[in-house]
């Protein structure tokens, strides 16, 4: 049974999915990247795709293998112990040591450079890759405990160099790593100790350290650290994670089929996106521009390439132009092209340097004139600030003098308002003097009401009694002066009793003739 295990396992390269579980602290303190934190890997081998992990917070999803060999997936939660303890006590069990943010700038030379202090107590160091573009995450596993303390606290914190102090590096313990294989293991206390690549040794982790990269091909330290090349020897993938091109068209911020202006540098999305890149070259003429991620030049005066690849027709793949024989004269017309091309080259520099001269001088003009402009705008508000002052001076003048009026308006007022109160005693006075002497009025018309009445009435009998003496007097002229006077005088006048008031009238009148 063990020599059949054995000759199912040896060779064997199978494509893993891992999955690393989070557990929450009993405790509910946050969670973070400290000095007493621990990293749990637990890792379950399967050949179908990786269950969705529910309700898990912070998880850092992991990749490692090369893509077309293999992949290795997983997940690394980071927690916190719930007792405090110095970094002796808490990192007693843990011998492996994982580095976080490791800059993609940096490759597995620059690691191990970096490392290179502690390079006689490693024991493994594994290169895997998480979500986060432009950074990558290294497993270094040491074969004693105290060099594994003394390696996080020297590095941890620390910048990986001093060009770019912002990049440090961030440290946690690896407390333990599970793995599940349903394939039958090797026998218990045995284990089979894999070939260098590269020279061809075995590699034994308790003599040599061992470097696996990000295609999981494990190598000497020393035999990777002289091999010239970014890429794995043997199956030429990146050994750690590529930089990650931010090249964006700038107008409209796409990714897909750019093309770079060869003499302003513009980068611009392709025709079959928004077609910047042809917007360009009608703005500016710029005629040439190049696919970036590869050689070819785009001519679009032309509306060709101008390398010297051609397109096959059949399957639409690039092939190598055949280079035709040596005819005599073939140096003479190469030159000729050439001269041709140079002559072309110049012209089109010529009429970039025309086009942009043009347009600066377009733009200075604008400046002068705006300018200008602005110099009059400024003579002319400073000319208004000036008014605007000049009638500032003047207002705060009017409003002293105006203040004082209104104080010595306020004065007036307010003598003019107690002689009011005055007036208004006096005159509440007068009107009830008034009152009493209109009662007077009243009472002393009434009177001589009263009075007139009377005096009216013994006026009326003074004056038939005037009447009657007038006439009598003048009877007694006309009688005087008669022919039959004694006639009239020995005479008796009879009249016929009216009436009773009448007689009374008439008697009393001839009384009173008589008595005259």
């Amino acid at each position: 049974m063990a020599n059949e295990a054995k000759s199912i396992i040896q060779g064997r390269r199978e494509p893993k999915h891992l999955r690393v579980e989070t557990y929450s602290s009993e405790l509910g303190v946050d969670k973070g990247l400290f000095k007493q934190s621990n990293c749990k890997v637990k890792h379950e081998v399967k050949k179908e795709k990786v269950e969705k992990v529910d309700d898990i917070v912070d998880i850092i999803s992991f990749v490692s293998g090369n893509p077309f060999v293999e992949i290795t997936r997983g997940i690394l939660h980071l927690y916190k112990e719930n007792i405090l303890c110095t970094l002796e006590a808490g990192s007693e069990r843990c011998n492996t040591i994982c580095i976080l943010t490791v800059p993609a700038t940096m490759t597995c030379h620059d690691l191990l450079n970096f490392t290179a202090a502690y390079h006689d107590g490693i024991q493994h160091l594994r290169i895997i890759k998480d979500g986060t573009p432009n950074q990558y995450m290294a497993l270094i596993t040491f074969r004693f405990q105290q060099m594994a303390c003394e390696f996080y606290t020297s590095y941890n914190g620390a910048p990986f160099n001093s060009l770019e102090p912002d990049y440090v590096c961030n440290l946690v313990f690896v407390s333990g790593v599970e793995v599940e294989d349903s394939h039958p293991q090797p026998p218990p206390g045995h284990t089979e100790l894999p070939t260098c690549p590269v020279c061809l040794e075995r590699m034994d982790e308790s003599v040599d350290g061992i470097l696996t990269i990000l295609c999981n091909h494990s190598f000497h330290s020393n035999c990777l650290a002289k091999w010239g090349d970014t890429s794995c020897p043997v199956c030429r993938y990146i050994q750690t994670p590529e930089m990650v091109a931010d090249n964006r068209c700038l107008q409209c911020s796409s990714v897909e089929n750019l093309w770079i202006c060869l003499i302003c540098g513009h980068v611009g999305c392709g025709r079959y996106v928004e077609g910047h890149a042809y917007k360009h070259y009608l703005a500016t003429q710029h005629c040439y521009s190049m696919l970036l991620g590869t050689n070819r030049v785009w001519d679009y005066a032309g509306d060709n390439f101008v390398h010297r690849l051609l397109q096959n027709k059949g399957d639409g793949k690039l092939v190598e132009a055949e280079q035709p024989s040596k005819e005599p004269g073939m140096d003479e017309k190469m030159e000729s092209i050439q001269l041709e091309w140079t002559y072309n080259l110049t012209a089109q520099l010529e009429k970039q340097k025309d086009y942009f001269e043009d347009k600066l001088n377009r733009l200075q003009q604008s400046f002068a004139t705006e300018s200008t402009e602005l110099r009059q705008k400024l003579l002319k508000t400073t000319e208004e600030n000036r008014h605007l002052l000049t009638a500032l001076n003047e207002t705060k003048s009017e409003k002293l003098n105006m203040e004082k009026k209104m104080n010595a308006l306020s004065s007036r007022l307010t003598s003019t308002l107690k002689q009011l109160q005055d007036e208004k005693q006096i005159s509440q006075a007068l009107q009830q003097n008034q009152t009493a002497w209109r009662t007077k009025f009243n009472n002393l018309e009434k009177q001589f009401e009263e009075f007139k009445t009377n005096k009216d009435k013994e006026l009326e009998d003074v004056k038939e009694q005037l009447r009657d003496v007038m006439f009598f007097f003048e009877a007694q002229k006309q009688i005087e002066a008669s022919d039959a006077k004694d006639e009239i005088v020995e005479g008796k006048i009879v009249i016929a009793e009216s009436s009773k008031s009448g007689n009374k009238n008439t008697s009393g009148k001839q009384r009173r003739k008589k008595n005259k």
